[in-house]
Protein backbone atom coordinates (compact mmCIF):
# COMPACT_ATOMS: atom_id res chain seq x y z
CA UNK A 1 0.00 0.00 0.00
CA UNK A 2 1.31 3.66 -0.78
CA UNK A 3 1.87 6.41 1.48
CA UNK A 4 2.42 9.73 1.26
CA UNK A 5 3.44 11.97 4.39
CA UNK A 6 2.09 15.14 4.20
CA UNK A 7 4.43 18.34 5.62
CA UNK A 8 3.48 21.57 6.84
CA UNK A 9 7.25 23.51 6.76
CA UNK A 10 10.30 21.96 6.95
CA UNK A 11 13.14 23.32 9.79
CA UNK A 12 15.86 21.36 11.30
CA UNK A 13 16.62 22.43 15.24
CA UNK A 14 19.22 20.57 17.22
CA UNK A 15 17.92 19.75 20.47
CA UNK A 16 19.41 18.38 23.66
CA UNK A 17 15.82 18.09 25.51
CA UNK A 18 12.87 16.62 23.87
CA UNK A 19 9.45 15.89 24.94
CA UNK A 20 7.57 12.82 22.92
CA UNK A 21 4.12 12.05 23.52
CA UNK A 22 2.68 8.90 21.58
CA UNK A 23 -1.25 8.34 22.47
CA UNK A 24 -3.65 6.41 20.94
CA UNK A 25 -6.37 4.01 22.50
CA UNK A 26 -5.56 1.31 25.20
CA UNK A 27 -4.10 -1.97 23.80
CA UNK A 28 -2.40 0.35 20.33
CA UNK A 29 0.55 0.23 22.04
CA UNK A 30 1.59 3.72 22.68
CA UNK A 31 3.75 2.71 25.66
CA UNK A 32 5.55 -0.27 23.60
CA UNK A 33 6.77 3.57 21.55
CA UNK A 34 7.55 5.03 24.62
CA UNK A 35 9.68 2.18 25.53
CA UNK A 36 11.70 1.58 22.41
CA UNK A 37 12.28 5.40 22.39
CA UNK A 38 13.71 5.29 25.92
CA UNK A 39 16.40 2.87 25.25
CA UNK A 40 16.96 4.55 22.31
CA UNK A 41 17.74 7.84 23.69
CA UNK A 42 19.74 6.05 26.48
CA UNK A 43 22.03 4.69 23.83
CA UNK A 44 22.33 8.15 22.89
CA UNK A 45 23.74 9.07 26.62
CA UNK A 46 20.83 11.05 27.59
CA UNK A 47 19.08 10.77 30.42
CA UNK A 48 15.01 10.07 30.53
CA UNK A 49 12.24 10.19 32.25
CA UNK A 50 8.38 8.80 31.17
CA UNK A 51 5.46 8.76 32.52
CA UNK A 52 2.06 7.00 31.85
CA UNK A 53 -1.39 8.31 31.43
CA UNK A 54 -3.90 5.24 31.08
CA UNK A 55 -7.14 3.83 32.38
CA UNK A 56 -7.92 1.51 34.72
CA UNK A 57 -9.10 -0.72 31.52
CA UNK A 58 -7.24 -3.32 29.29
CA UNK A 59 -8.22 -2.10 26.31
CA UNK A 60 -9.73 1.28 24.97
CA UNK A 61 -10.20 4.75 26.31
CA UNK A 62 -7.50 6.98 25.62
CA UNK A 63 -4.23 6.10 26.55
CA UNK A 64 -0.93 7.96 25.61
CA UNK A 65 2.39 8.00 27.32
CA UNK A 66 5.53 10.91 27.75
CA UNK A 67 9.16 10.52 27.26
CA UNK A 68 11.60 13.36 28.05
CA UNK A 69 15.07 12.70 27.14
CA UNK A 70 17.59 15.64 28.06
CA UNK A 71 21.43 16.31 28.78
CA UNK A 72 20.62 16.36 32.18
CA UNK A 73 19.68 14.99 35.11
CA UNK A 74 15.46 15.13 34.91
CA UNK A 75 12.92 14.42 37.09
CA UNK A 76 9.45 15.70 35.59
CA UNK A 77 8.34 15.46 31.56
CA UNK A 78 8.97 19.00 31.44
CA UNK A 79 6.46 22.22 30.06
CA UNK A 80 5.16 21.03 26.82
CA UNK A 81 5.45 18.51 23.86
CA UNK A 82 8.22 19.09 20.82
CA UNK A 83 6.67 15.98 18.93
CA UNK A 84 3.56 13.75 18.91
CA UNK A 85 2.43 10.35 17.73
CA UNK A 86 -1.20 10.30 17.28
CA UNK A 87 -2.44 7.14 16.82
CA UNK A 88 -6.39 9.15 16.08
CA UNK A 89 -7.42 12.18 16.34
CA UNK A 90 -8.54 11.92 20.36
CA UNK A 91 -4.71 11.57 20.92
CA UNK A 92 -4.52 14.95 19.08
CA UNK A 93 -7.00 16.63 21.07
CA UNK A 94 -5.73 15.28 24.78
CA UNK A 95 -2.15 17.12 23.68
CA UNK A 96 -3.52 20.48 22.56
CA UNK A 97 -2.94 22.31 25.19
CA UNK A 98 0.70 20.54 25.43
CA UNK A 99 2.19 21.02 22.15
CA UNK A 100 4.88 23.69 21.83
CA UNK A 101 4.40 26.08 19.46
CA UNK A 102 6.44 24.30 16.78
CA UNK A 103 5.58 21.07 17.39
CA UNK A 104 6.20 18.10 15.08
CA UNK A 105 2.87 15.85 15.02
CA UNK A 106 3.18 12.25 13.41
CA UNK A 107 -0.43 10.86 12.46
CA UNK A 108 -1.91 7.60 11.54
CA UNK A 109 -4.69 8.76 8.76
CA UNK A 110 -6.50 5.57 8.50
CA UNK A 111 -9.36 6.52 9.05
CA UNK A 112 -8.88 10.07 7.35
CA UNK A 113 -6.49 12.77 7.45
CA UNK A 114 -6.26 14.74 10.36
CA UNK A 115 -8.80 17.49 10.62
CA UNK A 116 -8.22 20.97 9.80
CA UNK A 117 -9.28 22.25 13.29
CA UNK A 118 -6.82 20.10 15.35
CA UNK A 119 -3.71 21.98 13.59
CA UNK A 120 -2.10 25.82 14.52
CA UNK A 121 0.14 27.57 12.50
CA UNK A 122 3.92 26.38 13.00
CA UNK A 123 2.87 22.92 13.78
CA UNK A 124 4.45 20.36 10.71
CA UNK A 125 2.33 17.32 10.43
CA UNK A 126 3.44 14.11 8.80
CA UNK A 127 0.50 11.61 8.07
CA UNK A 128 0.25 8.09 6.42
CA UNK A 129 -1.93 5.33 7.27
CA UNK A 130 0.45 3.46 9.14
CA UNK A 131 -1.71 1.09 11.04
CA UNK A 132 -3.70 0.21 7.36
CA UNK A 133 -0.54 -0.56 6.17
CA UNK A 134 0.94 -2.68 9.09
CA UNK A 135 -2.43 -4.84 8.90
CA UNK A 136 -2.38 -5.39 5.20
CA UNK A 137 1.45 -6.85 5.12
CA UNK A 138 1.45 -8.15 8.56
CA UNK A 139 -2.35 -9.28 9.49
CA UNK A 140 -2.37 -6.93 12.44
CA UNK A 141 -2.15 -3.25 12.81
CA UNK A 142 -0.62 -3.05 16.17
CA UNK A 143 2.31 -3.38 14.44
CA UNK A 144 2.15 0.56 13.71
CA UNK A 145 3.19 1.26 16.67
CA UNK A 146 7.24 -0.33 15.53
CA UNK A 147 6.32 1.66 12.38
CA UNK A 148 5.31 4.86 13.90
CA UNK A 149 8.79 4.32 15.95
CA UNK A 150 10.95 4.14 12.75
CA UNK A 151 8.98 7.10 11.89
CA UNK A 152 10.04 8.96 14.36
CA UNK A 153 13.55 7.95 14.55
CA UNK A 154 13.95 9.25 10.95
CA UNK A 155 12.51 12.64 12.07
CA UNK A 156 14.91 12.87 14.59
CA UNK A 157 17.98 11.97 11.72
CA UNK A 158 19.02 8.65 14.09
CA UNK A 159 20.69 6.18 12.48
CA UNK A 160 18.71 3.20 10.77
CA UNK A 161 21.18 0.75 12.89
CA UNK A 162 20.42 2.13 15.84
CA UNK A 163 16.78 1.57 15.67
CA UNK A 164 17.96 -1.85 14.67
CA UNK A 165 19.86 -3.11 17.62
CA UNK A 166 17.29 -1.36 20.05
CA UNK A 167 14.46 -3.52 18.68
CA UNK A 168 16.56 -6.43 18.23
CA UNK A 169 17.30 -6.31 21.64
CA UNK A 170 13.33 -6.26 22.71
CA UNK A 171 12.02 -8.61 20.35
CA UNK A 172 14.74 -10.88 19.61
CA UNK A 173 14.41 -12.89 22.96
CA UNK A 174 10.65 -13.28 22.44
CA UNK A 175 11.25 -15.69 19.09
CA UNK A 176 11.86 -15.77 15.82
CA UNK A 177 8.44 -14.85 14.42
CA UNK A 178 7.79 -11.86 17.05
CA UNK A 179 11.36 -10.23 15.67
CA UNK A 180 10.70 -11.07 12.19
CA UNK A 181 7.41 -9.35 12.47
CA UNK A 182 8.29 -5.83 14.23
CA UNK A 183 11.69 -6.11 11.80
CA UNK A 184 8.97 -5.74 8.69
CA UNK A 185 6.84 -3.40 10.33
CA UNK A 186 10.66 -1.29 10.98
CA UNK A 187 11.04 -1.77 7.00
CA UNK A 188 7.61 0.18 6.35
CA UNK A 189 8.21 2.94 8.58
CA UNK A 190 11.57 3.23 6.68
CA UNK A 191 10.27 3.14 3.47
CA UNK A 192 7.38 5.96 4.05
CA UNK A 193 10.17 8.55 5.83
CA UNK A 194 12.56 7.90 2.81
CA UNK A 195 9.89 8.71 0.67
CA UNK A 196 8.47 11.52 1.96
CA UNK A 197 11.16 13.64 4.77
CA UNK A 198 13.21 15.20 2.67
CA UNK A 199 15.69 16.08 5.90
CA UNK A 200 15.43 15.22 9.57
CA UNK A 201 13.91 18.49 10.91
CA UNK A 202 14.79 17.96 14.39
CA UNK A 203 19.00 16.93 15.29
CA UNK A 204 19.64 15.08 18.52
CA UNK A 205 22.63 15.99 20.30
CA UNK A 206 24.81 12.92 21.31
CA UNK A 207 26.80 12.22 24.35
CA UNK A 208 28.73 9.60 25.69
CA UNK A 209 27.18 6.34 27.12
CA UNK A 210 26.74 6.80 30.55
CA UNK A 211 26.52 3.91 33.18
CA UNK A 212 22.71 5.13 34.64
CA UNK A 213 20.40 2.81 34.74
CA UNK A 214 16.58 2.90 34.56
CA UNK A 215 14.57 2.38 37.71
CA UNK A 216 10.77 3.47 38.87
CA UNK A 217 10.14 4.17 42.65
CA UNK A 218 8.40 0.65 42.72
CA UNK A 219 11.40 -1.08 41.45
CA UNK A 220 13.52 0.81 43.66
CA UNK A 221 11.80 0.33 46.78
CA UNK A 222 11.12 -3.41 46.22
CA UNK A 223 15.28 -3.57 45.39
CA UNK A 224 15.93 -1.50 48.79
CA UNK A 225 13.84 -4.57 50.44
CA UNK A 226 16.06 -7.08 49.05
CA UNK A 227 19.48 -5.59 49.99
CA UNK A 228 17.51 -4.27 53.21
CA UNK A 229 17.12 -7.81 54.69
CA UNK A 230 14.02 -8.04 53.90
CA UNK A 231 12.73 -11.60 53.43
CA UNK A 232 8.42 -11.86 54.03
CA UNK A 233 6.50 -9.44 51.86
CA UNK A 234 2.90 -9.86 51.01
CA UNK A 235 0.20 -8.36 49.11
CA UNK A 236 -2.87 -7.97 47.24
CA UNK A 237 -2.97 -6.28 43.82
CA UNK A 238 -3.47 -2.66 43.83
CA UNK A 239 -2.74 -0.13 41.42
CA UNK A 240 -0.27 1.66 41.62
CA UNK A 241 1.23 -0.40 44.17
CA UNK A 242 1.55 -3.98 42.59
CA UNK A 243 4.17 -3.60 40.56
CA UNK A 244 6.81 -4.19 44.24
CA UNK A 245 4.80 -7.26 44.35
CA UNK A 246 5.44 -8.39 40.64
CA UNK A 247 8.93 -7.30 40.69
CA UNK A 248 9.87 -9.19 44.24
CA UNK A 249 8.08 -12.13 43.50
CA UNK A 250 10.77 -13.87 41.10
CA UNK A 251 13.73 -12.32 42.76
CA UNK A 252 12.72 -12.88 46.72
CA UNK A 253 13.04 -16.44 47.02
CA UNK A 254 16.40 -16.59 45.54
CA UNK A 255 17.71 -14.85 48.78
CA UNK A 256 15.65 -17.14 50.72
CA UNK A 257 12.61 -15.04 51.09
CA UNK A 258 9.10 -15.16 50.36
CA UNK A 259 6.33 -13.66 48.51
CA UNK A 260 2.39 -14.16 49.43
CA UNK A 261 -0.45 -12.88 47.63
CA UNK A 262 -3.00 -12.35 50.26
CA UNK A 263 -7.01 -12.98 49.74
CA UNK A 264 -7.76 -9.35 50.42
CA UNK A 265 -5.68 -6.25 52.22
CA UNK A 266 -6.53 -7.63 56.01
CA UNK A 267 -5.08 -10.78 55.30
CA UNK A 268 -2.08 -8.80 54.46
CA UNK A 269 -1.30 -6.69 57.10
CA UNK A 270 -2.34 -9.56 59.34
CA UNK A 271 0.29 -12.23 58.10
CA UNK A 272 2.49 -9.73 57.77
CA UNK A 273 2.09 -8.86 61.33
CA UNK A 274 2.59 -12.49 61.80
CA UNK A 275 5.82 -13.07 60.00
CA UNK A 276 7.42 -9.96 61.99
CA UNK A 277 6.50 -11.07 65.12
CA UNK A 278 7.72 -14.71 63.86
CA UNK A 279 11.59 -12.65 63.67
CA UNK A 280 11.54 -11.67 59.90
CA UNK A 281 11.91 -8.49 58.03
CA UNK A 282 8.62 -7.36 56.41
CA UNK A 283 7.47 -5.15 54.37
CA UNK A 284 3.53 -4.92 52.65
CA UNK A 285 2.67 -2.65 49.75
CA UNK A 286 -0.44 -0.99 48.90
CA UNK A 287 -2.47 2.32 48.24
CA UNK A 288 -5.39 4.44 49.91
CA UNK A 289 -8.39 1.79 49.53
CA UNK A 290 -6.18 -1.13 50.28
CA UNK A 291 -4.52 1.23 53.43
CA UNK A 292 -8.15 1.97 54.58
CA UNK A 293 -8.69 -1.97 55.65
CA UNK A 294 -5.37 -2.07 57.02
CA UNK A 295 -6.12 0.28 59.26
CA UNK A 296 -7.40 -1.65 62.23
CA UNK A 297 -4.52 -4.53 61.93
CA UNK A 298 -1.91 -1.20 61.75
CA UNK A 299 -3.49 0.13 65.24
CA UNK A 300 -2.62 -3.81 66.25
CA UNK A 301 0.77 -3.58 65.50
CA UNK A 302 1.55 -0.16 67.04
CA UNK A 303 -0.11 -1.66 70.15
CA UNK A 304 2.14 -5.03 70.46
CA UNK A 305 5.09 -3.00 68.93
CA UNK A 306 5.52 -4.87 65.82
CA UNK A 307 8.32 -3.69 63.56
CA UNK A 308 6.65 -3.40 59.59
CA UNK A 309 7.02 -1.61 56.80
CA UNK A 310 4.11 0.00 54.67
CA UNK A 311 4.50 1.50 51.60
CA UNK A 312 1.29 3.67 50.87
CA UNK A 313 1.69 4.26 46.93
CA UNK A 314 -0.86 7.45 46.63
CA UNK A 315 -3.65 7.82 43.82
CA UNK A 316 -6.57 10.00 43.34
CA UNK A 317 -9.58 9.20 46.11
CA UNK A 318 -11.78 9.21 47.79
CA UNK A 319 -12.84 5.66 47.42
CA UNK A 320 -11.60 4.24 44.03
CA UNK A 321 -11.23 7.55 42.74
CA UNK A 322 -8.94 7.40 39.75
CA UNK A 323 -6.86 4.08 40.24
CA UNK A 324 -3.99 5.18 37.33
CA UNK A 325 -3.63 8.91 38.26
CA UNK A 326 -1.48 10.92 40.90
CA UNK A 327 -2.50 12.81 44.04
CA UNK A 328 -0.26 13.31 47.35
CA UNK A 329 -3.77 13.15 49.72
CA UNK A 330 -3.37 10.05 51.95
CA UNK A 331 -0.95 12.42 54.15
CA UNK A 332 -3.94 12.89 57.03
CA UNK A 333 -4.54 9.03 56.55
CA UNK A 334 -1.00 7.44 57.50
CA UNK A 335 -0.17 10.06 59.89
CA UNK A 336 -3.58 10.41 61.72
CA UNK A 337 -5.43 7.12 60.23
CA UNK A 338 -6.41 5.02 63.84
CA UNK A 339 -8.75 4.36 66.30
CA UNK A 340 -6.89 5.43 69.55
CA UNK A 341 -3.33 6.40 69.48
CA UNK A 342 0.17 5.20 68.87
CA UNK A 343 3.79 5.96 67.03
CA UNK A 344 4.37 5.64 63.77
CA UNK A 345 7.11 6.73 61.14
CA UNK A 346 5.95 8.69 57.63
CA UNK A 347 8.80 8.98 55.23
CA UNK A 348 8.43 10.40 51.95
CA UNK A 349 11.36 9.46 48.92
CA UNK A 350 11.39 11.56 45.90
CA UNK A 351 13.51 10.41 43.67
CA UNK A 352 14.32 6.46 42.85
CA UNK A 353 17.30 6.77 44.85
CA UNK A 354 15.55 8.03 47.65
CA UNK A 355 13.55 5.05 47.31
CA UNK A 356 16.02 2.40 47.48
CA UNK A 357 17.91 4.09 50.27
CA UNK A 358 14.66 4.73 52.36
CA UNK A 359 13.06 1.33 52.42
CA UNK A 360 16.13 0.00 54.02
CA UNK A 361 16.27 2.82 56.40
CA UNK A 362 12.30 2.03 57.06
CA UNK A 363 13.46 -1.44 57.64
CA UNK A 364 16.36 -0.34 59.86
CA UNK A 365 13.90 2.19 61.63
CA UNK A 366 10.54 -0.26 61.94
CA UNK A 367 13.00 -2.59 64.30
CA UNK A 368 15.21 -0.21 65.94
CA UNK A 369 11.88 1.25 67.69
CA UNK A 370 9.54 -1.39 67.32
CA UNK A 371 6.51 0.13 65.28
CA UNK A 372 4.86 0.34 62.27
CA UNK A 373 6.77 2.41 59.43
CA UNK A 374 4.84 4.13 56.06
CA UNK A 375 6.93 4.76 53.16
CA UNK A 376 4.74 7.39 51.33
CA UNK A 377 4.66 7.17 48.03
CA UNK A 378 2.82 8.37 44.83
CA UNK A 379 1.95 7.66 41.47
CA UNK A 380 4.51 8.85 39.31
CA UNK A 381 7.19 8.40 41.94
CA UNK A 382 5.93 4.77 41.99
CA UNK A 383 5.65 4.10 38.21
CA UNK A 384 7.56 6.37 36.09
CA UNK A 385 11.58 5.78 34.74
CA UNK A 386 13.93 8.19 35.71
CA UNK A 387 17.87 7.07 34.57
CA UNK A 388 19.79 7.64 37.90
CA UNK A 389 23.01 6.72 39.05
CA UNK A 390 23.39 2.55 39.99
CA UNK A 391 22.39 1.70 43.72
CA UNK A 392 25.20 2.42 46.21
CA UNK A 393 25.09 -1.17 47.85
CA UNK A 394 28.32 -0.42 49.91
CA UNK A 395 26.35 2.29 52.21
CA UNK A 396 23.55 -0.64 53.22
CA UNK A 397 23.86 -1.17 57.02
CA UNK A 398 21.20 -3.23 58.53
CA UNK A 399 20.21 -2.71 62.27
CA UNK A 400 17.69 -5.03 63.91
CA UNK A 401 17.54 -2.85 66.95
CA UNK A 402 17.42 -4.70 70.35
CA UNK A 403 16.46 -8.11 68.97
CA UNK A 404 17.59 -10.57 71.98
CA UNK A 405 20.28 -13.13 72.02
CA UNK A 406 19.56 -16.20 73.72
CA UNK A 407 22.81 -15.56 75.41
CA UNK A 408 21.17 -12.25 76.59
CA UNK A 409 17.53 -14.13 77.82
CA UNK A 410 19.49 -16.40 79.68
CA UNK A 411 20.97 -13.47 81.79
CA UNK A 412 17.61 -12.28 82.67
CA UNK A 413 16.08 -12.99 85.72
CA UNK A 414 12.44 -12.31 84.13
CA UNK A 415 12.14 -11.50 80.57
CA UNK A 416 9.72 -8.98 80.16
CA UNK A 417 8.99 -8.06 76.89
CA UNK A 418 7.27 -4.73 77.36
CA UNK A 419 9.45 -3.40 80.18
CA UNK A 420 9.68 -0.20 80.64
CA UNK A 421 12.76 1.83 79.25
CA UNK A 422 14.41 5.26 79.36
CA UNK A 423 14.14 4.82 75.80
CA UNK A 424 10.48 3.62 75.17
CA UNK A 425 12.15 0.59 73.50
CA UNK A 426 12.22 -2.87 75.17
CA UNK A 427 14.22 -5.83 74.27
CA UNK A 428 12.60 -7.86 71.77
CA UNK A 429 12.56 -11.79 71.23
CA UNK A 430 10.88 -14.24 68.46
CA UNK A 431 9.48 -17.58 69.14
CA UNK A 432 12.35 -20.81 69.54
CA UNK A 433 14.10 -18.56 71.75
CA UNK A 434 13.82 -21.28 74.99
CA UNK A 435 14.70 -18.11 77.58
CA UNK A 436 12.38 -15.76 75.73
CA UNK A 437 8.56 -15.13 76.14
CA UNK A 438 5.96 -13.83 73.33
CA UNK A 439 3.22 -12.64 74.09
CA UNK A 440 0.93 -10.55 71.49
CA UNK A 441 -2.30 -9.03 72.20
CA UNK A 442 -4.15 -6.07 70.22
CA UNK A 443 -5.26 -5.23 74.31
CA UNK A 444 -3.54 -2.91 76.43
CA UNK A 445 -1.28 -5.20 78.39
CA UNK A 446 1.63 -4.95 81.20
CA UNK A 447 5.20 -5.52 81.10
CA UNK A 448 4.90 -9.02 80.45
CA UNK A 449 2.29 -8.78 77.83
CA UNK A 450 -0.55 -9.76 80.12
CA UNK A 451 -4.03 -8.08 79.36
CA UNK A 452 -4.17 -4.87 81.91
CA UNK A 453 -6.93 -2.19 82.64
CA UNK A 454 -4.75 -0.83 85.62
CA UNK A 455 -5.32 2.86 85.39
CA UNK A 456 -1.50 3.68 86.33
CA UNK A 457 0.04 0.74 83.83
CA UNK A 458 -1.80 2.31 80.76
CA UNK A 459 -0.77 5.89 81.60
CA UNK A 460 3.27 4.65 81.73
CA UNK A 461 2.48 2.09 77.96
CA UNK A 462 1.35 4.79 76.64
CA UNK A 463 4.08 7.14 77.66
CA UNK A 464 6.42 4.05 76.68
CA UNK A 465 5.26 3.97 73.17
CA UNK A 466 4.69 7.58 72.34
CA UNK A 467 7.78 8.70 73.71
CA UNK A 468 9.41 6.95 70.73
CA UNK A 469 8.73 9.95 68.20
CA UNK A 470 10.40 12.72 70.10
CA UNK A 471 13.41 10.00 70.79
CA UNK A 472 13.80 8.92 67.15
CA UNK A 473 14.25 12.21 65.51
CA UNK A 474 17.40 12.00 65.69
CA UNK A 475 17.49 8.89 63.65
CA UNK A 476 14.63 10.17 61.11
CA UNK A 477 15.27 11.54 57.92
CA UNK A 478 16.13 14.98 57.37
CA UNK A 479 15.20 17.17 54.92
CA UNK A 480 17.83 18.36 51.82
CA UNK A 481 18.04 22.06 51.56
CA UNK A 482 19.50 23.22 48.22
CA UNK A 483 19.32 26.81 45.85
CA UNK A 484 20.63 30.04 46.40
CA UNK A 485 22.50 31.33 49.96
CA UNK A 486 20.75 34.58 49.77
CA UNK A 487 17.32 33.62 48.73
CA UNK A 488 14.31 34.88 50.48
CA UNK A 489 11.60 32.31 49.04
CA UNK A 490 11.39 28.95 49.98
CA UNK A 491 9.88 25.78 48.53
CA UNK A 492 8.78 22.56 50.20
CA UNK A 493 7.98 19.55 48.57
CA UNK A 494 8.08 15.76 48.77
CA UNK A 495 7.46 13.13 46.47
CA UNK A 496 7.26 13.25 42.87
CA UNK A 497 7.27 17.21 43.16
CA UNK A 498 10.72 17.41 43.88
CA UNK A 499 11.64 17.24 39.66
CA UNK A 500 9.10 20.09 38.94
CA UNK A 501 10.04 22.13 42.09
CA UNK A 502 13.96 21.76 40.81
CA UNK A 503 13.32 22.98 37.51
CA UNK A 504 11.08 25.61 38.45
CA UNK A 505 14.03 27.24 41.09
CA UNK A 506 15.98 27.75 37.57
CA UNK A 507 12.90 29.63 35.97
CA UNK A 508 12.12 31.74 38.79
CA UNK A 509 16.13 32.66 39.11
CA UNK A 510 15.71 33.75 34.92
CA UNK A 511 12.69 35.51 36.00
CA UNK A 512 14.91 37.43 39.13
CA UNK A 513 13.67 35.30 42.09
CA UNK A 514 15.58 33.47 44.30
CA UNK A 515 14.79 30.57 45.77
CA UNK A 516 15.60 27.77 48.08
CA UNK A 517 14.49 24.04 48.29
CA UNK A 518 13.12 21.99 51.31
CA UNK A 519 12.95 18.50 50.24
CA UNK A 520 11.58 17.04 53.16
CA UNK A 521 11.35 13.68 53.88
CA UNK A 522 10.45 12.66 57.22
CA UNK A 523 6.66 13.70 57.29
CA UNK A 524 5.73 12.49 60.42
CA UNK A 525 6.94 13.16 63.19
CA UNK A 526 7.56 16.77 61.67
CA UNK A 527 11.24 17.57 62.83
CA UNK A 528 10.49 20.92 63.68
CA UNK A 529 14.24 22.18 64.28
CA UNK A 530 14.63 20.93 60.63
CA UNK A 531 11.77 23.09 59.49
CA UNK A 532 12.18 26.24 61.47
CA UNK A 533 15.86 26.58 60.48
CA UNK A 534 14.82 27.12 57.22
CA UNK A 535 11.78 29.04 57.56
CA UNK A 536 14.21 31.29 59.42
CA UNK A 537 16.07 32.09 57.12
CA UNK A 538 13.08 33.05 54.72
CA UNK A 539 10.72 36.18 53.88
CA UNK A 540 8.00 33.33 52.79
CA UNK A 541 7.48 29.72 51.90
CA UNK A 542 5.13 27.87 49.49
CA UNK A 543 4.56 23.85 49.92
CA UNK A 544 4.01 22.45 46.99
CA UNK A 545 1.88 18.91 46.84
CA UNK A 546 -1.08 17.12 44.92
CA UNK A 547 -3.67 17.17 46.80
CA UNK A 548 -7.05 19.82 47.81
CA UNK A 549 -6.73 20.59 51.31
CA UNK A 550 -2.82 21.40 51.47
CA UNK A 551 -2.49 18.31 53.75
CA UNK A 552 1.42 19.41 54.07
CA UNK A 553 1.00 22.63 54.73
CA UNK A 554 -1.64 22.42 57.53
CA UNK A 555 0.95 19.77 59.04
CA UNK A 556 3.76 22.38 59.01
CA UNK A 557 1.47 25.21 60.68
CA UNK A 558 1.05 22.76 63.38
CA UNK A 559 4.79 23.36 64.44
CA UNK A 560 5.87 26.42 62.69
CA UNK A 561 6.54 29.45 65.06
CA UNK A 562 5.13 31.83 61.95
CA UNK A 563 2.74 30.12 60.01
CA UNK A 564 2.20 33.85 58.22
CA UNK A 565 4.62 32.91 56.01
CA UNK A 566 3.79 29.69 54.46
CA UNK A 567 1.65 29.52 51.17
CA UNK A 568 0.38 26.14 50.05
CA UNK A 569 0.83 25.70 45.98
CA UNK A 570 -2.24 22.52 45.06
CA UNK A 571 -2.89 20.65 42.21
CA UNK A 572 -5.39 18.15 42.26
CA UNK A 573 -6.44 17.26 38.96
CA UNK A 574 -4.72 13.62 38.35
CA UNK A 575 -1.66 15.01 36.63
CA UNK A 576 1.77 16.05 38.10
CA UNK A 577 3.04 19.86 38.30
CA UNK A 578 4.67 21.05 35.38
CA UNK A 579 7.46 23.57 36.37
CA UNK A 580 5.79 26.02 34.65
CA UNK A 581 2.77 25.69 37.09
CA UNK A 582 5.03 26.14 40.22
CA UNK A 583 6.81 28.73 38.45
CA UNK A 584 4.05 31.07 37.68
CA UNK A 585 2.36 30.60 40.94
CA UNK A 586 4.96 31.33 43.24
CA UNK A 587 5.76 34.29 40.63
CA UNK A 588 2.62 35.78 40.92
CA UNK A 589 2.28 35.49 44.87
CA UNK A 590 5.48 37.48 45.01
CA UNK A 591 4.94 40.04 42.24
CA UNK A 592 1.97 40.56 43.98
CA UNK A 593 3.48 41.29 47.73
CA UNK A 594 6.15 43.34 45.53
CA UNK A 595 3.43 45.79 44.09
CA UNK A 596 1.97 46.35 47.18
Amino acid sequence: MSAELQTQGQKSVVKDDISIMVGGQGGDGTLTVVSLLGSTFRNLGFNIYDARNVLSRIRGGHADGVLRASEKEIYSIGNQIDLLVAFDEDAVRAAQTELSEDALIVFDSSKGNLSNSLTKTGYRVYSAPIGNMAAAELRRNIYKNTSAYALVGRLLGLQDQLLLDVLKSRYERRGKEAYDANLSALRIGFDVAAKSIPSNPITLKQYPKNTKILSTGNEAAAFGFVVGGGRFFVGYPITPATDIMEWLAPRLPKFGGVVKQAEDELSVINMGIGAACAGARVMVATSGPGQSLMTEGIGQAGEAEVPIVVVECQRVGPSTGEPTKNEQSDINHVVYGSHGEFPRFVLAPGTPNDCFQMTIQALNLAEKYQLPVFLLLDQALCQNSATIDPFDLSSVKIDRGKLATEEQLQKLDAYKRYQFTDDGISLRSIPSQASGQFQVTGNEHNEFGLVSVDRTNRLKMMRKRMMKLEIAKKDLPKGIDSGQKTARVGLIGFGSTYGPIVESMLALERNGIQTKFHQIRTIWPLLEDDLQSFFDQLDMVFVIENNYQGQLANLIRGVIGDATKLQSVTKFDGTSFKPIEITRAVSSFVNSKVDT
